[in-house]
């Protein structure tokens, strides 16, 4: 049973539902639109302000949008508090392959930010998600909010030595059965990374394979991060 000090809120549309939106007579289905509840997420942003035993929650999966991510990730710093439910003594985390989208990626970088939190956290796994917003094919809304919080946490992550971010259309391509792309290229995302690789003393190991059609250009930016520190092993 779950102690008081943890949470599991994950997949409950907290930020907002879907309803049916009339009829397509060409396709036979009904259409749904998405209805957006920012009075969920104040609820849970206020309830977040005043409980003073609550360290862990996992808020992922929710429907949020990248502003009311940013604004729960504001108070779980102020409170030290985990979104992702990640325990203080986890050594290893695997999210790979469950859908993380934009919004998750920021509660993610608000524990990755805060070592009360995850500071002895070394190897984080999130290989085939939708960090920038597309699906494996390339379709969808490519954003690099998300990648980029990611990105700036890893500059002042001192725990971590090992991160998987394969399988996350970072460039925005995605490729189909056929090896055909899709999708418009950007060098946003990696950029970020090649930014934190920089910087960041700790890790020692990062997976960027199968973000399809990084190019000479990418693949350069993130050589020259990680050049001159000794067994840093790359994954291309």
């Amino acid at each position: 049973m779950p102690s008081a000090s943890q949470l599991d809120l994950s997949n409950n549309f907290i930020g907002g539902h879907y309803e049916d939106d009339g009829y397509d007579s060409d396709t036979g289905d009904y259409v749904q639109k998405f209805v957006a509840d920012p009075e969920g997420v104040q609820a849970i942003a206020c309830a977040l302000r005043v409980n003073g035993a609550l360290t862990v929650t996992n808020l992922l999966h929710n429907q949020l949008d990248e502003a009311s991510a940013k604004m729960l990730a504001e108070v779980a710093k102020q409170k030290g508090i985990s979104l992702c439910g990640i325990q203080r003594d986890q050594t290893t985390a695997d999210l790979s392959g469950h859908a993380l989208q934009p919004p998750d990626a920021i509660l993610l970088a608000s524990d990755l930010s805060q070592s009360v939190v995850t500071g002895v956290l070394t190897s984080l796994n999130l290989s085939k998600n939708q960090l920038c917003g597309l699906n494996f094919l390339g379709t969808g809304t490519y954003t690099a909010e998300g990648i980029t919080a990611i990105a700036v946490a890893l500059r002042v992550n001192g725990g971590l030595t090992s991160i998987n971010l394969s399988e996350n259309q970072l460039c925005g391509i995605g490729t189909d059965w056929t090896g055909g792309e899709h999708g418009t290229y950007t060098a946003e995302g990696i950029t970020a990374i090649a930014d934190a690789l920089r910087v960041n003393g700790a890790l020692t190991e990062c997976n960027l394979r199968l973000n399809y059609n990084m190019g000479e250009a990418g693949e350069a930016l993130i050589r020259d991060a990680v050049q001159g520190k000794a067994s840093f092993k790359l994954h291309l």
